[in-house]
């Protein structure tokens, strides 16, 4: 695994036009950092332009479009940070589009957004959930072990299930695989900053949930992780 560079250029937000991905935006602005935003549809770069931030539109189910996103720059500055889904296909194949382009181009950091459920956290499933959204849980399962299996320095963070009710200032996130809860869509933007914003975050997964809306299934406490 790689060692993120102490001082990247530019952050690229793949997603930029979702909710987490615009509060991503925002407090990386304040924080002074340049920042790339991507998004899959030609009409929703108005959102993030306003913002100041320059856009390119890229079909993560394309490779050619997401290869162009790192042509001419130096990948070795970028952060890379991922909040694509809707679909199985972007799930997997538009997720994984990314990692392959991330890791050809050269870069060495990447933060990808999951769900609760992947990997060894989808023991906290009910049947219901499973039958309702397990396609979706097992395509951003394949992504995640795709980004495993890079040399890139990666961190995942597990999203709770996203709502937009008004945010409660009491996100978290849990190194644990034993977490189910909830979080605010806003609130998941705050969550990832906190992860890409720390070298500590290098090679860990995060379930982020709203620590007064979430529970361990074996009934230890929730504990924040230290980043």
């Amino acid at each position: 695994m790689t060692t993120p560079d102490p001082n990247p250029t530019t952050l690229v937000v793949f997603g930029a036009d979702t909710d987490p991905g615009y509060r991503l935006i925002q407090l990386a602005q304040r924080a002074g950092r340049t920042i790339l935003g991507v998004v899959y549809r030609e009409r929703d770069r108005g959102l993030v332009e306003r913002l100041g931030v320059p856009v390119v539109v890229a079909d993560p189910t394309h490779r050619d479009d997401v290869d162009a996103v790192f042509r001419d720059r130096d990948a070795a500055q970028l952060e890379v940070v991922c909040f694509i889904g809707g679909t199985p296909q972007l799930n997997s194949q538009g997720n994984i589009n990314v990692i392959d382009a991330a890791s050809a181009a050269g870069v060495r950091r990447f933060v990808l957004t999951t769900s609760i459920g992947c990997g060894d956290s989808a023991v906290v499933l009910d049947p219901f959930v499973k039958a309702f959204a397990g396609k979706s849980i097992r395509s951003k399962d394949w992504a995640e072990k795709k980004l495993r299996a890079t040399g890139l320095a990666w961190t995942i963070v597990r999203s709770g299930g996203m709502h937009g009710r008004p945010s409660r200032g009491s996100a978290i996130l849990v190194e644990s695989p034993y977490v189910v809860g909830y979080i605010n869509r806003t609130d998941l933007g705050d969550m990832v900053w906190q992860a890409i914003s720390s070298p500590k975050s290098v090679g860990r997964v995060f379930a982020a949930v709203d620590g007064a809306k979430a529970m361990n299934i074996h009934g230890d406490p929730l504990v924040p992780a230290d980043l």
